[in-house]
């Protein structure tokens, strides 16, 4: 009897077998592989956009109410410059945040977000030549070297005291040599004449308003989803008072909620956070807490079954778009308004 060589037909089907169930374990390994990948993509994804969110809006928020030599809670400020609510630079007005906003609002951001405006000094100084008396209405200076121009937010402060104007002249532009800073009344001031008079060792720098808000980017993912973005609008030295375009400056931030800290005893210390609508006294507000509601780019971060999470507002919310959230929080000092 001859032996028979090669496979039957019982080995050829557990050897075809074997090599599904080999197959099927090598997919499933590359799949959990990049499922996992998609994960970590997701999660660094977002804690480097809330990292440097947060660097760009604390660097900001420590600088809140800078006024050169001396922080504003120690300098008497006077302001003929209008309109009144960009000009007002007290220790109560460095800091302003709008709660919530709806949907039709300044800065076009997304509704039910916070925005956060600060007031501060530049830094760019520029000394003045001689004394100036109260009742002149002009600040001379041996060169125009900040580039300061007609229409700008200025501030002259010798340390103790200071006054806000706005700048009604051409002045001469940076290296063209000595020129002034004229302040009529008019449109751009209230008065002509400032609160005090200042010497020699006072200087001159800009007011700048810089404003952080969320808003749809215009993108979207590519399952349809809009993408948000953190954006910096900025009204600085010599835009002749003119609030620039607004620069996006991260992707990924899906909502900004902010709370005041508050010093309720005049102890220096915070005894509660509360929101913009229930601070009563914005001079006792001493730092800010951050949340940044963070997602990814990535619609395959999550699998089918969706992430329930706390929003940044507090709210437990499901949501099955595929993208990763996760909400980051720090709280920065408003060293510069500290008595």
């Amino acid at each position: 009897m001859k032996s028979v060589k090669g496979f039957g037909l019982v080995e050829l089907m557990i050897s075809m077998t074997i090599g599904v169930l080999l197959t099927l374990a090598v997919s499933q390994v590359l799949i959990a592989s990049r499922v996992s990948d998609n994960v970590q993509d997701a999660l660094s994804q977002n804690q480097e956009n809330a990292r440097f969110s947060m660097h760009f809006i604390g660097k900001e928020l420590r600088m809140a109410g800078y006024l050169g030599c001396n922080t504003l809670a120690n300098i008497e400020a006077s302001s003929i410059a209008l309109p009144d609510s960009e000009a007002d630079f007290t220790r109560g007005s460095s800091l302003i945040v709008e709660n919530n906003v709806g949907d039709e609002n300044a800065f076009d951001a997304v509704n039910e977000t916070d925005v956060l405006r600060i007031k501060r000094g530049s830094n760019n100084s520029i000394r003045i030549t001689g004394d100036l008396a109260a009742d002149l209405s002009s600040i001379r200076v041996e060169d125009n070297s900040a580039g300061f121009k007609q229409g700008d937010f200025l501030v002259v402060s010798d340390c103790e005291r200071a006054d806000v104007f706005r700048v009604t002249n051409t002045p001469k532009a940076a290296g063209e040599g000595e020129t002034k800073f004229t302040y009529e009344q008019g449109a751009l001031n209230s008065d002509n004449r400032l609160s005090n008079t200042y010497g020699e060792d006072s200087e001159v720098f800009a007011l700048e308003n810089l404003d952080f808000f969320i808003r749809d980017s215009g993108r979207k993912t590519h399952r349809g989803s809009a993408i948000n973005s953190l954006y910096v609008q900025r009204r600085l030295a010599g835009s002749a008072g003119v609030t620039g375009q607004a620069i996006e400056l991260l992707e990924g931030v899906e909502d900004m909620q902010l709370e005041l800290g508050v010093d309720n005893n005049g102890d220096r210390a915070v005894d509660e956070y509360l929101s913009a609508d229930d601070v009563a006294d914005w001079e006792r507000v001493l730092s800010v807490k951050v949340r940044l509601q963070m997602v990814s780019s990535n619609s395959a971060a999550v699998n089918g079954a969706g992430q329930n999470f706390i929003s940044a507002a507090g709210e437990s919310l499901d949501v099955s778009d595929g993208r990763m959230r996760r909400v980051y929080t720090n709280v920065f000092s408003i060293r510069n308004t500290l008595p």
